[in-house]
């Protein structure tokens, strides 16, 4: 069943589980590479987003102003890596346990601090992701929305679309060639787009 994005909200302010977990897998990735940018440790941008979604479960009541989910998840996820990046007691693990470099945090801290995550910057991204398929061509924007969108495997998509492999890989390769291009000024935001 598919639901967009008011849907869940709606259901989420009326403590719908099912709601929280069709988000929690909807976005899960994309907060993740999205912390992972700035927190370059994967089991500390895990427990980040782990932050994030309890923020959003005990919030649910408070949501009435939100008109765009993806900002609102990521200006948590941005706020919560603030917060890990800000204090002190934190850093002091990030440098001795596991030798993050100081620069390097300092830089994200500064980016992080700078970037926009408002509903604007998600209507923009969104507008661009759509007009960015609509250019491609017929058959890679279908393997690029199997494989982008629906998170399907490679074995699965050739499967799907009676080609070969190597052709869904050529597909998702001139793909996201052009979606790097166009949204090379949102790439913190849309880099589960972009690895896998």
């Amino acid at each position: 069943m598919f639901m967009n994005d008011l849907e869940l909200l709606r259901r989420l302010k009326q403590n719908d589980e099912i709601a929280f977990k069709v988000i929690f897998s909807k976005y899960y990735s994309r907060l993740y590479y999205f912390i992972l940018e700035f927190v370059p440790l994967k089991d500390i941008a895990e427990n980040i987003v782990q932050d994030t979604f309890f923020t959003l479960w005990n919030k649910r009541h408070e949501l009435t102003d939100v008109t765009n989910f993806g900002a609102y998840l990521f200006t948590v996820a941005k706020n919560n890596c603030l917060y890990r990046l800000r204090y002190q007691k934190y850093r002091k693990k990030l440098f001795t346990e596991y030798s993050i470099d100081t620069v390097e945090l300092e830089a994200n801290l500064e980016v992080l601090t700078t970037i926009d995550s408002s509903t604007y910057t998600f209507e923009e991204i969104e507008r661009i992701i759509q007009e960015t398929l609509d250019e491609l061509p017929p058959q890679c924007k279908k393997v690029f929305i199997l494989s982008r969108f629906e998170e399907k495997k490679n074995k699965e998509i050739a499967e799907e679309l009676n080609i070969s492999v190597k052709v869904v890989e050529k597909h998702i390769t001139k793909g996201l060639k052009i979606f790097k291009i166009a949204l090379k000024d949102y790439l913190p935001f849309v880099a589960y787009l972009l690895i896998r």
